[in-house]
């Protein structure tokens, strides 16, 4: 403000060091809220981060320098301050992206001993272990070898391990539909008489 209004930066500085312990609870409360309000949008910041960047802008304002806010000395300190911190945070809310990922980092929980963890630790996965591959493949070779004098199950087995249809298997053997199912249930019996031998 150039009508002489404006604080210069003791001024400012001499404010900060002024506020009273209630002045500061009453700061640190809205700090709080608004940093709550924020959701992920707070990108791990906390109500220290917008109560300081708050005095920050404020003492670039008082620089004169056309950055930061300038503090009318008209206004108490603590309603500047609260106006500053409500920009701020309003800013930060809208500069976020909600498609945004959120990093590791800010997802991490306390757990106690000075310990933290992560959801990514605890993450099921899909993929199965090498021993359940190996287990899988083991049974896989198991079943083919019972099938090795079957030309027609060899191949409805070696289809079905690619992941074919039933119709591409029909198509790729060159088996027609009856002599596909009778294939499938010849597999079936087999598998069970010797599941329960």
């Amino acid at each position: 403000m150039l009508d002489g209004t404006g604080a210069n930066r003791d001024e400012v500085h001499r404010a900060i060091d002024a506020l009273t312990h209630g002045e500061l609870l009453k700061l640190k409360g809205f700090a709080a809220f608004r940093m709550r309000g924020l959701g992920r949008a707070c990108c791990g910041r906390t109500w220290e981060d917008l109560l300081g960047e708050a005095n920050l802008a404020i003492l670039q304002g008082a620089a004169n320098n056309g950055m930061g806010r300038r503090w009318n000395r008209d206004v108490d300190f603590v309603t500047h301050l609260i106006g500053a911190m409500r920009s701020i945070s309003s800013h930060w809310k809208r500069d976020f992206d909600d498609e945004e990922a959120d990093p590791e980092s800010e997802i991490l929980t306390p757990t106690g001993n000075g310990r933290v963890a992560s959801p990514v630790d605890n993450a099921v996965s899909n993929v199965p272990s090498q021993e359940r591959e190996i287990a899988a493949r083991q049974q896989w070779n198991l079943i083919a070898e019972r099938f090795r004098c079957d030309p027609a199950a060899k191949q409805v087995l070696e289809g079905l391990s690619e992941g074919l249809k039933a119709s591409e298997i029909i198509e790729t053997c060159k088996l027609s539909r009856s002599e596909y199912r009778q294939t499938l249930k010849r597999i079936r019996l087999r598998i069970r008489e010797t599941d329960h031998s």
